[in-house]
């Protein structure tokens, strides 16, 4: 029999003749998803995130289960494919199929087929699949007993570019958008709590609410945890202020350089300006005082910074109940920006703000995978402790342990995925996958 696929001729080598044809078999971009994949396995997260799903569907009428497809879109988003119309060209990928626990050579689902399964999630389902992220915190660190946590809740834009449902008109942004609130640990940097809020939502819209249960189950697992928040001005408000200190609560929490405040700190700034003419060096100056606002049932301490220097000047204002000196609190608030660059891995490594569907519903629901795809990352990140790749981000993760080229071959016994004899981290993978191994099976 003729074999009429095309051959490419190329001709820049020297030595002999460069010939490709198309009969290399099953190839994989995405051969690194497997130790993921095997972790996902060990935590049971993707199946228990599924499970909370009801599938409204008639069994005997379905080809592709919820867990099927939740996975399907979940280890899309990992491997960088954000979109479901990217699975109308990944849905015949060997690899991605055994992600799935689909047999080899059956077609996953479709663009139209993840569509409806997206739209059909619930506002209670999203809710439930949001509580797992604590769920996955504490199951985390059920072996350790930490002495102090410290939580960052930050929310962040997320621009709009269509005729999604609440995608309204923020004025500090000066853009249609959604407004996602998120809640990290700092030192595993996951996420503990995430929720989307229409456009024109405030800062300090629904924070408590989404700290109460946070805080209640923290204080469950470890009464005596000491825990630190921290947060940016726009989330302050006195009904937080409250939720801390009856909650036994350390607080950093950025506060509005206000007419009164200003006025008290004058004669820092005039001093710090004089001493920078005076020397040409940058100049700064923080203190503290007790202040009470118009709205304050009682006075509370601000921290203060001034500086000068050849850019100009600058004062920064921080209401606290922390005790120590001002010097070694604001370098404690200005670690906050740290879980920036837990926002950058969302947006840039998983497409947090990738929220295109029409329903409302349907975008939370993309953003709790988003969230859940990122604790994954965050934990499988420990096994790469004392690599190269200790601290990269999910992006540079992605592209040199996720994006693997293989090939995949199914016997009658088991899968075979050949990866190149010439793959540098090799042992990398090898190790971070012995100690994905060693971690218990879930209950």
């Amino acid at each position: 029999m003729t074999d009429c696929r095309p051959q490419l001729t190329f001709s820049f080598y020297s030595r002999k003749p460069v010939v490709a044809d198309f009969s290399g078999g099953q190839i994989t971009s995405d051969a690194g998803l497997l130790p993921i994949r095997e972790l996902d396995h060990r935590l049971g997260w993707t199946a228990r995130a599924a499970g909370l799903l009801a599938d409204p569907r008639q069994p005997a009428k379905t080809e592709h289960a919820f867990v099927e497809m939740f996975r399907q879109r979940f280890f899309g988003l990992i491997a960088g494919y954000p979109d479901c119309n990217d699975h109308d060209r990944l849905r015949d990928d060997q690899l991605l199929q055994t992600i799935c626990d689909r047999p080899a050579g059956d077609p996953l689902a479709s663009q139209p087929t993840l569509s409806r399964f997206e739209n059909a999630v619930t506002a209670r389902q999203v809710a439930q699949l949001n509580r797992l992220l604590m769920a996955q915190f504490l199951q985390v660190h059920r072996k350790r007993r930490p002495r102090r946590l410290t939580l960052d809740i930050d929310p962040t834009d997320d621009p709009c570019h269509g005729h999604q449902q609440l995608a309204l008109f923020n004025g500090f942004y000066d853009q249609y958008m959604y407004l996602p609130t998120l809640v990290f640990e700092r030192t595993s940097g996951l996420l503990l709590a995430v929720r989307l809020q229409a456009g024109n939502a405030a800062g300090s819209t629904r924070t408590v609410g989404i700290l109460k249960p946070l805080i209640r189950q923290l204080r469950a697992r470890w009464p005596k945890v000491k825990i630190l928040l921290r947060a940016d001005a726009g989330l302050g408000s006195p009904r937080l202020y409250r939720f801390c200190e009856q909650n036994r609560l350390d607080y950093l929490i950025g506060f509005i350089a206000s007419a009164p405040l200003q006025e008290r700190t004058r004669w820092a700034l005039d001093w710090l300006k004089e001493r920078f003419e005076r020397t040409g060096q940058d100049s700064r100056w923080m203190g503290g005082f007790k202040h009470q606002a118009g709205t304050w049932d009682r006075p509370r301490r601000i921290l203060y910074k001034a500086e000068v220097n050849k850019e100009g000047t600058n004062r920064r204002f921080v209401v606290t109940n922390c005790k120590g000196l001002p010097h070694h609190l604001w370098p404690l608030y200005n670690d906050r920006g740290t879980a920036e660059t837990f926002i950058d891995d969302l947006k840039n490594g998983l497409a947090m703000d990738r929220l295109s569907c029409s329903r409302f519903v349907a975008n939370a629901f993309r953003l709790a995978m988003a969230a859940l795809a990122y604790n994954l990352l965050r934990t499988f990140r420990v096994t790469l402790a004392r690599t190269e790749l200790e601290n990269a981000s999910i992006q540079t993760i992605r592209a040199r342990l996720i994006k693997i080229g293989a090939r995949v071959v199914a016997s009658v016994r088991r899968v075979w995925v050949h990866l190149s004899s010439a793959f540098p981290l090799a042992e990398l993978l090898k190790k971070s996958l012995a100690i994905i191994q060693a971690m218990p099976r879930p209950g």
